[in-house]
C-alpha cells in the first residue's frame, strides 16, 4: 500500500522516467491514457468500474478521487470504531491489490480486461484477511457479499 501511496509501484510511466522501459507508456487496461499510478488504481474506465461497483456493494456515496491519498483517506468511516476502521481500509487495500494484479495478469498472461473479476477477487480477498487477522469474525462468505458494513460492525464489537 506504502508503494502505491508514494508513487513506487511499477507502472509504465514509472518504469519509463527510470529508463527501464523504453516503448509505450499506455494503459493496458484502457487504452487511451499513460498509466501512471493514480491512473491505474483510481482513473482508468477499469479501475472506475471497480469502485463504483464497491461504493455501490458497500452504499458508500462519494467522489472517485483522482489523488490517491485523498481517496484511501475517504475510507475513514465515523461509525466504525478503530479496529473497525482498520478493516474498512483493508476493503481500499484490496481492491488496489486485485486492479495491481489483474493488471499484470492482462500484461504478462493476456488476460481478458474483467472489472467483476477484479471486484470479486477484492471482496474474496478481504474476507479472507479478516478471517484471519480478526478472531471474532464469525459471518459467512454470504454474509459479508450481502452486507459488508453488518459484518465490521459484528467483527468490532
Amino acid at each position: 500500500m506504502w508503494r502505491a501511496l508514494s508513487n513506487r509501484i511499477a507502472t509504465k510511466v514509472n518504469l519509463h522516467k527510470r529508463g527501464v522501459l523504453l516503448g509505450d507508456t499506455i494503459c493496458v487496461l484502457c487504452g487511451r491514457e499513460e498509466e501512471s499510478t493514480p491512473h491505474i488504481l483510481v482513473t482508468c474506465d477499469v479501475s472506475t468500474k471497480v469502485w463504483n461497483m464497491c461504493f455501490n456493494w458497500t452504499g458508500m456515496r462519494s467522489v472517485n478521487h483522482n489523488d490517491l491519498i485523498n481517496h484511501f483517506e475517504q475510507f475513514y468511516c465515523m461509525c466504525f470504531n478503530q479496529e473497525g476502521n482498520r478493516l474498512w481500509k483493508s476493503l481500499w487495500i484490496s481492491v488496489v491489490l486485485c486492479i495491481w494484479k489483474h493488471r499484470n495478469k492482462v500484461i504478462f498472461n493476456q488476460t481478458k480486461i474483467d472489472a467483476e473479476e477484479i471486484f470479486t477477487m477484492a471482496q474474496v480477498q478481504t474476507w479472507v484477511w479478516m478471517k484471519h487477522k480478526v478472531r471474532k469474525v464469525q459471518f459467512s462468505f454470504s454474509d459479508w457479499i450481502l452486507s459488508p458494513l453488518t459484518c465490521i460492525n459484528m467483527a468490532t464489537r
